[in-house]
């Protein structure tokens, strides 16, 4: 028998026979320390060197820095300090500097949290702003997309005569990739460009998307950031939580295209061969069951069709305070779902989209069982999940159903690795 441990103890522990496993995988233990300070600072300084920094001080007009939340865990103190020393020498008052988080959807970050992400220092001696996606007073258009979508933004960028976006490259189901100008579309965009980003998403299968760096997606967010003047992005690739392994600084996608094979570097995980029953763990993004799912997308390249997928999410603010109606729609009509929206009965397309991506995943399966101690079973089951107290009980019911003989895959920290089949065409994702 093989014991499987997650990362959290909360769940318990698992036995499985040996026999079965075809492995424990997750992100790679690189033994690494990481960046140092200075080398932080020479290559922010080397991409800053690109910028008219002298003369944008002389114009006094205002700097934006958008960063990530507290979902993610780019170490932006050691990210921020350094540029702000740079800006500073350049003659950039820090009155005229701007922090913006892009919560995208999320829910706002308390003065608690800005002070630990971003450091009592910074959080007390600059202004930091929640991004406002539902306010329109805080929202300005700047046209259409395409003719199709409407690019709609965070008033504070329209009068920036800089805009500077930090994040970290990671896997992502609805961009290939988080980082480069995802932290502006959507993570600074009004509803209605949020809506039309994933919407458009679902027109692909999590293989045509996740981990694939030129997908229609990502084209789209590269062309609008262009638009609206992204200048440089400062997106670092972490490993073992929040080290620094390597940072990519400079032009929105030139940096980007450099920052993406790092990250497969340390966030690609070779697996022999699908499984009948994959436990996909959704630390760390598990703060609610809607950013939980976003294991359930790795899951899927590794996942049999007919096969069950365990889902172990601690969800300590529940299922999805921004979207009260999660639950009452559930992931077990997909389709229905999508076809509501089309034909505009369901006006709630943002809430529609992570129902129906990942219900369409879940539909091709036999079964799915959350394992989460802050959403009881009938809840559970109002979703469309079997629920389970531990992960030792959820693989048991996975087993009685599926069989003695059925294989196991365990991912850990599902969300941020990118699982590769061996023996999958190397071509598949370029």
């Amino acid at each position: 028998m093989v014991k499987i441990r997650l990362t959290k103890d909360i769940f318990g522990e698992a036995r499985v026979e040996r026999r079965r496993l075809t492995g424990i995988f997750g992100p790679k233990q690189i033994q690494a320390e990481g960046l140092s300070d200075k080398e932080i600072y020479a290559k922010i300084k080397y991409a800053c060197e690109r910028l008219p920094l002298k003369n944008i001080a002389q114009k006094k007009k205002r700097i934006v820095i958008v960063t990530d939340d507290i979902t993610r865990t780019t170490p932006l103190p050691r990210l921020l300090f350094p540029l702000l020393e740079i800006l500073g020498e350049a003659g950039i008052e820090r009155e005229r500097i701007i922090m913006l988080i892009a919560l995208g959807t999320h829910r706002k970050m308390t003065r608690e949290e800005i002070e630990g992400k971003f450091g009592g220092f910074i959080a007390s001696s600059y202004r930091i702003e929640n991004h406002n996606w539902d306010n329109p007073d805080s929202l300005y258009s700047l046209g259409y997309f395409d003719n199709n979508y409407e690019i709609v933004l965070n008033r504070f960028v329209q009068a920036a005569d800089l805009i500077i976006s930090i994040g970290s490259i990671i896997p992502h189901a609805t961009t290939g990739f988080s980082g480069g100008g995802k932290t502006i579309v959507p993570g600074i965009c009004g509803e209605k460009t949020i809506e039309s980003t994933h919407w458009k998403a679902l027109d692909f299968t999590m293989n045509e998307i996740l981990g694939v760096y030129s997908n229609p997606i990502r084209n789209m967010i590269d062309q609008i950031c262009r638009k609206i003047g992204l200048d440089m992005i400062i997106n670092t690739i972490l490993i073992n939580g929040d080290t620094i392994y390597d940072l990519v600084a400079g032009d929105p996608i030139n940096a980007f295209q450099k920052g993406v094979p790092l990250c497969r570097e340390v966030y690609e995980v070779k697996i022999p061969e699908k499984a009948d029953i994959v436990i996909a763990e959704a630390y760390p993004m598990d703060i609610d069951l809607r950013q939980a799912i976003k294991a359930v997308c790795s899951a899927d390249l590794v996942c049999n069709d007919g096969g069950i997928m365990i889902l172990p999410a601690e969800c300590p603010e529940g299922i999805a305070p921004q979207f009260p109606d999660f639950i009452r729609y559930g992931f077990k009509d997909p389709e229905g779902l999508f076809l509501e929206v089309e034909q505009g009965r369901c006006k709630q397309k943002l809430l529609a989209y992570s129902l129906v991506a990942v219900g369409r995943i879940l539909s091709k399966r036999h079964k799915a069982i959350l394992v989460s101690p802050n959403i009881t079973l009938k809840q559970a089951e109002s979703l469309g999940f079997l629920w389970a107290p531990d992960m030792q009980n959820a693989l048991d019911k996975a087993s009685f159903s599926l069989g003695k003989n059925s294989r196991v895959v365990v991912l850990k920290q599902a969300s941020e690795i990118l699982p590769k089949i061996s023996s999958e065409d190397q071509n598949v994702r370029t």
